[in-house]
């Protein structure tokens, strides 16, 4: 590969080959520092506190030299096999065959110049790098994990910048157009099949939902006086991360500011909040769950980036550990998501005993927008990019896919988690929209081309947005398909609130409708600039055709495309509600 030379580290405890550019180099400080400071005019931020320079071969050693006096700096690198970005930080994390006491881990952070950061258990400890350790991240890895007779693992704090899976296809506003909330749309690309049914749930509930309810939006933050959301204790809570500090301020810490919670141009997470429970009686749009509250959760984030690394999403999920029944995230990366395994660990626990309620969270990720799978291993190479970039003005400029024959997320089949693919207005399977092992669920949301060539049928959703209009007739993507189940699952606990999260997924899953529209889409024709248009192969075998089947060793039936089938609302509510009236 130009541009890189093969080294490699460790990652859920296998080994990880990885590519270190010999023309990029990461450094602990924000552009405009860079600029001031070194007259670097175009490093791009890539976390909420560090950024990204190209430059020249032969001025990579002279400039990171320079970087080093402001502050740490390192070599950039990506995954070997797929090219993803793999952003290291001066932190890791230790697991030790045997509990140690404080001495004893004293001593071993001396012994490599490290600082203790966070004690996490007697096994676990969270560790900063200094000037002293004398090697990169990279190389204290392979030497902890590989030499010494303590440490059971040895990971990377890493940092991510994770894809907010929104898309913006054109619609027309109006209450009676919310078409993914009910059947009585009259447009021409509007199927009845499309609608989850809120209105008729909400009729056998009696209620719009339960305020006892609280459902968790990890996202780019939430404009709390949005008119959406005017109605009294809305939120349960709110939290969001500044900076490099990768604790979670929240509101009842001293000194956390309410209006910190929203970022100019940054709408992302108050849509997805709308599309969750805005309220029934607001001027403007009406959420799945109007009735039950929100806990917002902001993470940092740039244009489209949201920047996550492991130890802020551990304090994350402990924060939240106790304060809600769901937490919808509508954000992702493919073709590669791996996890530290105490965010696994955490996530598997909380699935199972966490929650409001003590009886688990439900915990839901959208599928993501690249027409790719989410999880599988392929002899051919599958696109997983749009292929276009934009320049600063928006125009877009064709630079080809990219394309990997291995995807791998390792969220998949963990119990009480669920990836949402997303479903057009006329019943079809969004173009877009991700497939295969993995999908549990569908629901409405938008359509578009994913590579910007065809025109598709779909109409868009109808939500709240902080922008000054304060709704928005275009959003969409699997994006809003996530939070509108994380909505109906909260309609499901407010019927039966002694459903566990597990029994809250089986009830989604059993009652979800497979009467769809299994029609696929013509392959992507050929441009000026672009003749060769034999790249698109999705949706690959053995996921190219979405008709539902038999799932081994159970009565159920599976999608590749729908997961067990579009969310029901006004069935999954008659069922919870039935289950209640047995007891």
């Amino acid at each position: 590969m130009t541009g890189s030379e093969n080294v490699y580290t460790y990652r859920s405890g296998k080994k990880l080959m990885l590519h270190k550019k010999t023309d990029q180099f990461i450094v602990r400080a924000l552009p405009e520092e860079l600029e001031q400071k070194l007259g670097i005019t175009d490093a791009k931020k890539v976390s909420a506190s560090s950024s990204k320079i190209t430059t020249r071969i032969k001025d990579l050693e002279h400039l990171m030299t320079e970087s080093r006096q402001i502050a740490p700096t390192h070599h950039a690198y990506v995954v070997a096999e797929t090219n993803n970005e793999f952003l290291i930080t001066d932190r890791i994390f230790v697991t030790f065959h045997d509990p140690i006491s404080n001495e004893e881990a004293g001593a071993f952070a001396g012994r490599y110049g490290l600082i203790i950061l966070q004690k996490l258990s007697e096994y676990d400890y969270f560790f900063k790098l200094t000037e002293h350790t004398g090697s990169n991240p990279i190389k204290l890895i392979v030497k902890l994990t590989e030499q010494d007779p303590l440490v059971k693992s040895a990971e990377h704090d890493l940092n991510y910048r994770f894809k907010k899976y929104e898309l913006n296809p054109p619609t027309d506003p109006s209450y009676i157009r919310q078409w993914h909330l009910h059947d009585r749309n009259q447009h021409a690309d509007f199927d009845p099949r499309s609608s989850v049914k809120c209105e008729t749930a909400w009729e056998l509930l009696g209620s719009f939902g339960s305020a006892d309810v609280v459902v968790g939006v990890a996202d780019d933050g939430c404009k709390m006086d949005h008119a959406d959301f005017a109605s009294s204790n809305k939120f349960a809570g709110w939290g969001y991360f500044v900076g490099e500090d990768i604790n979670l301020i929240s509101d009842v810490d001293i000194g956390a500011d309410k209006a910190d919670m929203y970022k100019p141009m940054a709408n992302h997470g108050t849509s997805c909040a709308g599309v969750i429970a805005a309220d029934v009686n607001a001027k403007l749009t009406v959420g799945a769950a109007p009735g039950c509250r929100l806990l917002p959760i902001k993470w940092e984030s740039e244009d489209s980036a949201l920047f996550i690394g492991d130890s802020r999403m551990l304090n994350m999920l402990n924060y939240i550990a106790d304060k809600v029944d769901i937490l919808s995230n509508s954000w992702g990366s493919s073709p590669m998501t791996l996890w530290h395994p105490l965010v696994i660990r955490r996530i598997r626990e909380l699935a199972l005993t966490g929650g409001r309620r003590g009886s688990g969270i439900v915990f839901l990720w959208a599928a993501g927008n690249e027409n790719c799978p989410i999880q599988h291993t392929t002899s051919i190479d599958v696109p997983y990019t749009s292929g276009f970039d934009f320049l600063r003005d928006g125009s877009p400029v064709w630079i080809g896919v990219k394309t990997s024959n291995q995807f791998q997320n390792d969220l998949v089949d963990i119990p009480g988690v669920m990836h949402i693919a997303a479903l057009s207005s006329n019943a079809q399977r969004s173009h877009y929209s991700n497939y295969g092992t993995g999908i549990t669920l569908c629901a409405p949301s938008s359509n578009s081309h994913e590579y910007h060539r065809l025109p598709v049928k779909g109409l868009g959703i109808t939500t709240s947005t902080g922008q000054a209009s304060s709704i928005t007739n275009t959003f969409g993507g699997t994006s809003s398909a996530t939070p509108l189940v994380a909505g109906v699952a909260a309609l499901i606990i407010s019927a039966n609130p002694s459903l566990t999260a597990l029994n809250v997924v089986q009830i989604l899953k059993n009652t979800a409708s497979k009467d769809l529209n299994f029609e696929g889409y013509p392959t992507t024709p050929p441009a000026s600039y672009d003749s060769d248009t034999s790249w698109d192969v999705s949706p690959v075998a053995p996921f190219d055709k979405g008709d539902f089947q038999n799932t081994v060793g159970s009565d159920e039936t599976w999608s590749p495309w729908f997961g067990h089938g579009r969310v029901d609302a006004h069935e999954a509510v008659a069922e919870a509600l039935r289950l209640r009236d047995l007891h």
